[in-house]
Order: C-alpha cells, then structure tokens, then sequence
C-alpha cells in the first residue's frame, strides 16, 4: 500500500523476511528521489507503538524531506513480543548474525538493493526499548551503520534476560562482560534521556555514552 502525501513523496507499507522472521515496515521515499545516493534512516519504535504512530510523534518525515533522506520503520508484532518491545534484553537479541539484529540489517540491505542508498550514511535510531535495539546494532553491525541515535534508551549488554531489564531500567544496568571490555573503537552516537524518567532510569543514558566512547567491535562482516 502507498500513500502519496501532499508534498509528492511516498509513504509505503511493506515487509521484509529472512531467517530471523518476517515484519512489516513502513518506508518513506522523499519527493524528487532522481537515483541520486540518498542516506536512510532506520526509526526504532517504543514498546506498544506502531511503525505510523512513531512517524507521527517524531516527524522524522518531514525531517527526510528537508534532506533527502529515506526513513525505515520497522514495526514489532506482538508475536514477537506481547508488549510491541524489541528484544534488547534478551542475550540472543545482542548478537551479530541471530535474531532481531540480523533482521534489521537485512532490512537495511535490501532496501540498499532497491534504492540507491549512500552506504556511508545509513543510521539507527530509537525511542526506550527502540533505542536499546539501536545500542546492539551499533556493536553488532558497525559495518552497515554509520551512527545510532538513543532516546531513554539502555546500553547493549545492560540486561541478559527479563529479569535483569527491569533491574536495568531501575538504575542498576548489568555489568558487563569481560569479553567486553576488549579494545573498542570510538562509535559515533547521540543521546537524550530526561533526567526525570520514571520508566528508564536516567542512569542509563550516561551508561550508553560511556559506552559509545569505547564501544563497536568490528566482527568479520557477512
């Protein structure tokens, strides 16, 4: 399904499959899209949202109109998760080549193949749970991805389990690894959280900084 809006570009409805499953996504496609390399956004919603309504809260759309960018909003079934979250907190969700992070960069490649996509301006974004999902992509695909936006987010690896998310959300994020406290190189990120949440302690939004500063390991990529 497409929708033309009043400026001439494009706000479709599609879905994408591969071995980690099948979801909907909605993409924007700006008017005066020639061919021309263009960079692509990829919008991560909160638990309980929709692909429309977090294009709606953010206004990203008229943002990628201004400059030319495609926007990608991949939506959570509630199959997957019974609240519409992202699995960020699951140890099998923060692994490169499993689960959602292999299919939010298989999304990403395909819609490469079918846009002319500038490769060296493909981003994550996300809201709380969305921008928790963006922290994994940034360490599990910094080969695709060249920047993630966290909102009231978390860090990757600040929870292994259900358990230890609610832990997390509460101001206590897991300690991490020691594998993961290898040499990381710096990984470009932005992030906002209110210093007055009540849902994601702001706690974390300090730890996904201090994390960026020495983040991203760089897997062999596939």
């Amino acid at each position: 399904r497409v929708k033309t809006t009043t400026t001439g570009a494009h706000f479709v409805s599609k879905s994408f499959s591969n071995e980690a499953g099948t979801r909907a996504y909605k993409l924007y496609i700006p008017s005066g899209y020639d061919g021309t390399p263009r960079p692509l956004i990829v919008m991560l919603h909160g638990c309980s949202q929709s692909a429309d309504d977090f294009a709606a809260g953010t206004h990203m759309n008229a943002c990628a109109q201004e400059h030319g960018c495609f926007v990608a909003y991949p939506e959570q079934p509630s199959s997957a998760n019974a609240q519409k979250c992202w699995n960020w907190f699951n140890s099998a969700e923060q692994v490169r080549g499993k689960g959602e992070p292999l299919w939010f960069a298989g999304l990403t490649r395909d819609i490469s193949a079918q846009f002319a996509i500038d490769q060296r301006r493909i981003y994550a974004a996300g809201l709380s749970a969305g921008g928790a999902a963006a922290a994994v992509l940034a360490e599990t695909y910094p080969d695709i991805f060249a920047a993630i936006g966290v909102h009231s987010g978390l860090a990757c690896g600040a929870a292994r389990d259900m358990t230890s998310a609610f832990m997390a959300m509460g101001g206590k994020p897991q300690r991490q690894r020691p594998e993961d406290n290898a040499a990381r190189a710096l990984f470009p990120t932005i992030g906002f959280h209110g210093d007055r949440d009540t849902t994601v302690h702001p706690r974390n939004g300090a730890h996904v900084v201090a994390r960026a500063k020495t983040n991203a390991y760089t897997p062999t990529p596939t």
